[in-house]
């Protein structure tokens, strides 16, 4: 079963027409929900250092750091609004899988747009496709993934920010399985460090990733084309129950960001 050429050619091939108005409109509320949180998150400490650290390495102004008059190159925007619309964990999440998706996905996608000057429905097409992506991987990697210790919105969170950035790079199919094994190698993030700076730091890192992964697959990088059914790919090495059938469940009908949880509070 080819997993990750069927999620590319999904995501290539769906546009904004396909999506029903429920999803639209859920697609608007998380990505207000995601503003406010991170308009908030920007007084964290750990968002602090960050916007300290993007300041200092600098970067070609590109996109914009929520809440400040910073402008950076894209990936480095990415970075810091991933961190920073996580940092408080007010942001929306999905039940079943504990995946912050927005946190993970809008951040990527958000640079990527300003850079391209995106319009609204290539931006919610993007946002959409993107958590629709995490959380399939998400539910294949099953709970036995959490569990053990990994952070599912730093894992599987990784693939939708790159399906999000390359659907707004116009990138083919072949190009976007490249970029999933691109970013799949670079899937991580322990629930170890949960309670430091380190855990709103994954959303950051995925959004990085995936704004890194499109481009390179772009630029004609090479990396594995079966990053996720491969023998030593991501359901074979990160976790003992891997359900590729429920990634596919449903693929274009189904759209999981109305199963998304909007907080009231951060717990």
């Amino acid at each position: 079963m080819e997993l990750t050429r069927k999620l590319a050619q999904f995501v290539c091939t769906t546009r904004f027409e396909d999506l029903p108005e429920p999803v639209v409109t859920k697609a608007k509320e998380c990505f207000l929900d995601w503003q406010g949180v991170a308009l908030a998150g920007t007084t964290d400490p750990g968002s602090k250092v960050m916007m300290q650290y993007v300041t200092a390495v600098g970067g070609k102004p590109e996109a914009s750091v929520i809440g400040s008059s910073l402008k950076t190159d894209i990936a480095n925007a990415a970075l810091a609004n991933g961190m920073i619309g996580h940092a408080l964990d007010f942001d929306d999440y999905h039940d079943e899988t504990v995946i912050h998706a927005s946190a993970a996905c809008v951040p990527a996608i958000l640079a990527m747009a300003e850079k391209l000057n995106t319009n609204g429905r290539e931006f919610i097409t993007a946002m959409v496709l993107g958590v629709d992506v995490c959380i399939r991987i998400g539910l294949a990697l099953g709970d036995y993934h959490y569990q053990r210790g990994w952070h599912t919105t730093a894992t599987a969170g990784t693939f939708g920010a790159t399906a999000g950035a390359a659907k707004l790079m116009g990138l083919n199919a072949d190009q976007l399985v490249t970029a999933f094994g691109i970013c799949g190698t670079q899937a991580s993030g322990l629930r170890q460090v949960f309670g430091t700076m380190c855990k709103p730091f994954h959303a950051g890192k995925v959004s990085m990733e995936g704004i890194m992964s499109a481009s390179l697959a772009s630029m004609g990088f090479t990396a594995s084309q079966n990053m996720l059914e491969g023998e030593l790919g991501l359901l074979d090495v990160l976790t003992e129950t891997p359900d590729q059938a429920i990634m596919l469940d449903q693929l274009g009908q189904k759209f999981h960001i109305n199963r998304l949880s909007i907080k009231p509070y951060p717990t």
